[in-house]
């Protein structure tokens, strides 16, 4: 209901169809962030993706898991620097036969990148990474000296307790 003195005009109708569209497109970009960009075609295809991971804490370890479909995994690099795994290889984009056209790309192609910090402390000697169904798993070791451990508790003979009342 239109409360104001002037009647409605049709710009006013197609201020707020703009509007809503804009709003519509922040909410995209919102929820989709990097994937929105270039599924609109504004992404410029110069810099680098990241692909999804997973990162699981243990008591034991940490293991992250990477989402790389398709991706050779002799030619990904695994770098651990302290506190932060590094991940960088390429995905090749496919070349189509003459006479060919893509109706739509939504796989990722190029240069991927990804820094993942840990949240726990790892031993980097003991370090494994493996890939099985385009999905890269690094397991990293915590360092002992965050690994929960349990603590005996020494009894001393003939030393009084709460219950006999120091």
């Amino acid at each position: 209901m239109n409360t104001s003195c002037r009647p409605e005009s049709p710009m006013d109708n197609s201020v707020e169809k703009l509007r809503d569209l804009v709003a519509g497109w922040i909410d995209v970009f919102a929820t989709q962030g990097e994937r929105a960009v270039d599924l609109l075609g504004l992404k410029t295809g110069a810099g680098t993706w990241s692909p999804p991971v997973d990162v699981v804490e243990s008591d034991e370890n940490v293991q992250v898991f990477v989402n790389l479909p398709g991706v050779d995994p002799h030619t990904v690099e695994v770098l651990l620097a302290g506190n932060m795994l590094n991940l960088r290889g390429d995905v090749p984009r496919v070349h189509l036969p003459a006479g060919e056209k893509i109706h739509r790309r939504e796989r990722f192609t190029g240069t991927f990148a990804r820094s993942i910090p840990l949240p726990a402390p790892v031993d980097p000697d003991k370090v494994v990474a493996e890939a099985k169904n385009g999905v890269l798993t690094v397991t990293l070791s915590k360092e002992d000296r965050v690994k929960p451990r349990q603590i005996p508790v020494a009894v001393t003979p003939g030393a009084p307790t709460m219950s006999e009342g120091m």
